[in-house]
């Protein structure tokens, strides 16, 4: 009998309800994928949404930052939050890598040697004059402290 695979799968769904199971499991299956699907949709445009809500807020931020320098206030004390200016250090500016002196490049490393850009930046910051690199001005930067 069990040499006879047609007659195992009559024998089967003739004592089960074996066909009628995986046909129900199948029907499961692609409910399963049309909410997969639907919400990858529901995903994608939430991503976007996501993006142009951090998009928002940069925007709101600048504003107030803007705001701020242009009251020449550098602090606010607001019932729910204070907000305040904060200042940045200058930061690194490679002008042309190419200038730069290799004492300021990290032991080779595949495919080619690495800036060190702490030990640049030190060194400019300690007032030293390097070819190819120069420091920002330094920025101020919007701080939002909440209560």
């Amino acid at each position: 009998m069990a040499d006879d695979p047609e007659l195992v799968a009559n024998t089967i769904e003739g004592e089960t309800s074996f066909h009628e199971a995986v046909n129900a499991v199948l029907d499961r299956i692609d409910l399963k994928e049309v909410v997969v699907a639907g919400l990858k949709v529901k995903i994608a445009e939430f991503g976007d949404r996501l993006a142009a809500t951090e998009k928002a807020i940069e925007f709101d931020r600048a504003a107030i930052e803007q705001a701020l320098i242009a009251a020449e206030q550098e602090k606010i004390a607001l019932p729910t939050a204070t907000v305040f200016l904060s200042k940045r250090k200058p930061s690194l500016v490679v002008e042309n890598e190419a200038d730069i002196p290799s004492e300021f490049f990290v032991a080779p490393e595949p495919p080619a040697p690495r800036l060190d850009k702490k030990a640049l930046t030190e060194a400019i910051s300690g007032g030293r004059q390097i070819p190819g690199a120069t420091l920002s001005n330094g920025t101020v930067s919007l701080s939002v402290r909440r209560k």
